[in-house]
């Protein structure tokens, strides 16, 4: 039975794309993320097979980006359920080299954005009084890994703003759950020197984020890490 309504943000591929498929025949969807093709072709797959989804193609670091997704949700579905905050970004730099773009990109996304979407969509979220807010985060928020630290940054940055507004909404009925994956053999890896043998897959992080969303009302999943077996890599 398709009754939540979801938004994801980075819905075009990685782990925003495998959290919708794995979400479609129990939701409603908005998929949000820049590469309109990409999405088109998500959308239909999903509604294709039976389930209901609808494309937005936005910049979510553009000014008007949380406006338009809140009203693009509101005009599809009349409401909003879950949000998955799962835009983000990924580059290295160690210190040295961390230059003012590299910091301000990663901060922006990781953020910025997430912060500015939930403020826009919580009137939609406590509608219902029983809203959702997940935010997928890293597990270099807690874990030391050379030339990460303004993401680790960034991520830790999120982690603790999800703790403090979970605080702030639980009398409003709404939940916050953060998720962590270690390395997932995504396209980030893309050009990287680096072995996914080990990794996660974007599949076993969209199974621990539908875990937490099929809680029932008395718990809350506050935060759940996905590592590969042999260690966060």
């Amino acid at each position: 039975m398709q009754n939540r309504v979801v938004v994801i943000t980075g819905a075009s591929s990685g782990i925003g794309a495998a959290t919708a498929r794995r979400l479609a025949t129990s939701s409603r969807l908005l998929l949000v993320a820049r590469r309109q093709q990409r999405l088109q072709d998500l959308v239909a797959q999903i509604n294709d097979e039976g389930g209901s989804a609808h494309a937005l193609a936005v910049d979510v670091t553009a000014d008007d980006a949380p406006a338009r997704i809140v009203a693009a949700c509101r005009e599809h579905y009349g409401g909003m359920d879950v949000l998955i905050n799962n835009a983000g970004i990924f580059t290295t730099a160690d210190l040295a080299a961390s230059d003012d773009q590299h910091i301000a990109q990663l901060l922006d996304l990781n953020v910025r954005v997430p912060m500015a979407l939930t403020r826009e969509a919580l009137p939609l979220l406590t509608a219902g009084g029983g809203g959702w807010v997940v935010n997928v985060s890293s597990v270099a928020a807690t874990t030391a890994f050379p030339g990460c630290g303004v993401y680790a940054a960034s991520k830790a940055a999120l982690e603790q703003w999800s703790a403090v507004i979970r605080e702030e909404l639980r009398q409003q009925g709404v939940r916050v759950s953060v998720i962590a994956p270690g390395a997932t053999d995504t396209e980030v890896w893309d050009g990287r020197q680096v072995s996914r043998q080990g990794m996660c897959r974007a599949e076993d992080v969209a199974a621990a984020i539908h875990y937490s969303l099929d809680q029932a009302p008395s718990v809350s999943v506050d935060r759940v890490v996905v590592a590969p077996p042999a260690g966060a890599l």
